[in-house]
């Protein structure tokens, strides 16, 4: 009979400890890939095997691959639980503030992820604890009682085994689309959500699928020749030498008009010229992607007409490049650091003659007192022989709003708020108060000015209002993506387009009225309709498909068709849906000019 002495060393008794570990280690991120929909969710996911096998199975594989590799039980079990459970960790946090999950694109995002998360208030309860000591006793364990050491042609063997075996599955299993729609726990998830599709899958399994980037896969039926020709057919048409207006855009960071919600009781206009600015503009709503977060995913769906924009590390066709061929100067400016999201690449690669930044100005500031006046010093800066084209984003109103103390002016009645619900929101609209106020000044400057000027002026997502949408919930707001007014409610954001009497003049339109909700992908597509200019072959396919699907939602995998949300469009629109993400794919994926 083995002795423990022997056990410890007996290479049977490792592997199968390990594989016991490598479950546990699975388990641990099941429970933590719950997120806040806590046990319920977590209980769920044993209602179907495949989520169990299909979470469970990466760690284990990953272990043995660690042990073999290493020929070190302690290191096998140690570097994937730290791995498999700090992922499951973040992504945990991520829901909580941002209401998405961690997916594998946010490795590009590692660098900024302490000055994203600084300020926010994280819910570290005893789950995490619990992943945490599982980690440390487990490693401690497989130290002292795992103490066998493969030959090192037994471990290239098993190595070599798990790596074939895991590329198989990944390509027969892990990318299947048939075994994707079977593989979800029994909770009651919303169809509009895709953070709750991810989290009713666990985790591991959704971010090793999220590996594959939507943004760069084939679309089906692609063909690059046909592509080409059915782009080529719309043709391209320029804008017409006496119309070429300047244009000045500017996306608001965190801005969201909350006068909606009648369950506020404000005891400030604090949107009145907001809403004066909407009366004389062209106006609506944008349905973005994001919420409390991802700001660029409205960015660059606006600059490029893009329903999947990618990552655009190298130069790629946009409407900036469209701008900029058209004898257009195009630059903007950024109250931010330009590494934040790669800007100070990607902007020149989409066409950018010169874009800005706060490292570009010494005494530069986040703030709004800084960021208008900027503009509108690089607009008077300008090359006055050539039409300009401007984007600039702000960075007031970013969250965490902070939930111990507020200003002495109350913005909102506190009625039965919790305290640090009312400073959070206080704080928001104090940050949003000063912003609306300084974007009507700003608008104003151009009133009487002899040079056509048409401002964008639009939102990029709601804002942080406390963990686990805290402050929406306190005050009645629906944001239960399971309903569509839910949806709507969290993604949501304002837009106008306002031109002065120089601009109007020109283009021969009035620039008033409801001009529409859509996607940000369509928002140039609105301000050239409102220019009465018709824009290359790719603004001609997107208007057709903006005719008949005006919200492609990314984060929901929903549409909107004749006023309705959807899952699957009618035969009509979604001949015209897949007709355009050929197009869209060829036009991504081929060199700008």
């Amino acid at each position: 009979m083995l002795q423990t002495a022997d056990l410890r060393h007996h290479c049977a008794v490792s592997v199968a400890a390990l594989i016991f570990l490598g479950i546990g280690t699975g388990l641990a991120s099941l429970m933590l890939g719950a997120s806040v929909f806590g046990m319920p969710m977590f209980y769920s996911y044993f209602s179907s095997p495949l989520v169990v096998l299909l979470n469970l199975l990466p760690p284990v594989l990953l272990t043995l691959l660690l042990y073999w590799a290493t020929g070190r039980s302690w290191i096998g079990f140690a570097v994937p639980a730290l791995a498999v459970l700090t992922l499951s960790a973040v992504s945990f946090f991520k829901v909580q503030i941002r209401n998405e999950p961690l997916v594998f694109s946010d490795y590009r995002l590692v660098s900024e992820a302490g000055d994203s998360m600084a300020g926010y208030s994280l819910d570290v309860n005893w789950k995490i604890w619990a992943a945490a000591v599982y980690a440390a006793v487990g490693t401690v364990a497989a130290f002292l009682l795992l103490r066998h050491k493969p030959q090192v042609k037994t471990r290239l063997i098993g190595a070599v085994f798990i790596l074939v075996v895991s590329i198989l599955m990944y390509g027969f299993l892990y990318t299947n689309d048939h075994i994707y729609a079977k593989a979800k726990g029994s909770y009651e998830i919303s169809p509009w959500s895709s953070t709750e599709k991810y989290i009713a899958r666990g985790f591991v399994y959704p971010f090793i699928l999220s590996i594959g980037d939507p943004a760069a896969k084939l679309p089906p039926g692609y063909q690059k020749d046909s592509a080409a020709e059915i782009l080529t057919a719309y043709g391209d048409d320029a804008i017409p030498e006496g119309e070429k207006v300047n244009i000045i855009c500017l996306m608001l960071e965190s801005y969201a008009d909350l006068s909606v919600f009648d369950t506020i009781d404000f005891n400030v206009d604090v949107y009145g010229p907001l809403h004066a600015l909407q009366e004389e503009s062209l106006s609506g709503s944008l349905v973005v992607n994001v919420f409390a977060g991802g700001t660029v995913d409205t960015e660059r769906a606006f600059l490029t007409g893009y329903t999947l924009p990618g990552e655009f590390m190298t130069p790629v066709n946009s409407y900036v490049d469209y701008f900029r061929i058209e004898g257009y100067h195009t630059e903007g400016f950024h109250s931010g650091d330009g590494w934040y999201y790669d800007r100070k690449t990607v902007n020149m690669n989409l066409g950018f003659d010169s874009y800005y930044y706060l490292e570009d100005f010494q005494g530069s500031r986040r703030w709004d007192d800084y960021f208008f006046p900027k503009v509108l010093e690089l607009y008077e800066a300008r090359d006055q022989e050539r039409p300009y084209f401007s984007y600039s984003l702000s960075y007031q109103n970013h969250g965490p709003y902070d939930s111990e103390k507020t200003s002495d002016t109350m913005y909102i009645r506190k009625g039965a708020l919790s305290d640090a619900s009312y400073n959070i929101l206080n704080n928001y609209l104090e940050g949003i108060s000063d912003t609306t106020r300084r974007a009507a000044d700003f608008i104003d400057y151009f009133r009487g000015r002899s040079e056509p000027v048409v401002v964008v002026l639009f939102g990029d997502h709601k804002p942080w209002l406390g963990n686990n949408h805290e402050v929406y919930r306190e005050l009645g707001i629906d944001t239960d993506s399971k309903s569509v007014q839910g949806f709507y409610n969290l993604y949501n954001t304002p837009w106008l387009i306002w031109a002065n009497d120089a601009a109007r003049a020109v283009l021969g339109s009035d620039f008033t009225g409801d001009g529409g909700d859509f996607s940000p992908c369509f928002l140039m597509n609105r301000l050239f309709e409102a220019c009465a200019w018709s824009g290359n072959g790719y603004m001609k396919a997107a208007n057709e498909l903006k005719s008949y699907v005006p919200v492609v939602s990314t984060s929901t995998g929903f549409f909107e068709e004749n006023g309705a949300v959807t899952e699957e469009l009618s035969d009509k629109a979604g001949a015209v849906y897949e007709n355009f993400r050929r197009i869209e794919y060829f036009w991504k994926n081929n060199d700008a000019e």
